[in-house]
């Protein structure tokens, strides 16, 4: 709830002062400036939600994936315990798909902030 009221805020913010610009021109300035303060706390969330889910709730994650895998496969908890390391690769390696596109966000919102950064220096 928190992000979205900081997010519309600043996008309103945004908003206002792009829509006012032809009053005076340098509200553009201001209008950059936070859209550069909506990128940098998007990122900053966005990393520390990275941090949350892959390293702190990794275990709860892998247990989670191993009672699935016990549900819907003809494996019992004992050929899983036998093998944990095999399937904790396995559990590792459908994780990467979904750490790449949190990555890429990342990356993403980051390029916009930089964007935003050049745009004010080059006006």
């Amino acid at each position: 709830m928190r992000n979205l009221i900081v997010s519309a805020i600043l996008v309103v913010l945004i908003v206002l002062f792009l829509s006012l610009q032809s009053f005076w021109a340098g509200l553009v300035y201001f209008a950059l400036s936070f859209l550069f303060l909506l990128c940098a706390y998007w990122v900053v969330v966005l990393i520390m939600q990275y941090i949350e889910d892959y390293f702190k709730h990794f275990d709860e994650d892998f247990k989670l994936y191993c009672i699935k895998l016990i549900n819907s496969t003809n494996y019992t908890t004992q050929e899983v315990n036998d093998n944990i390391e095999f399937h904790k690769t396995n559990y590792k390696k459908s994780l990467r798909r979904d750490k790449a596109i949190d990555i890429i966000k990342i990356l993403f919102i980051l390029t916009v902030g930089i964007v935003s950064i050049v745009c004010m220096f080059n006006m």
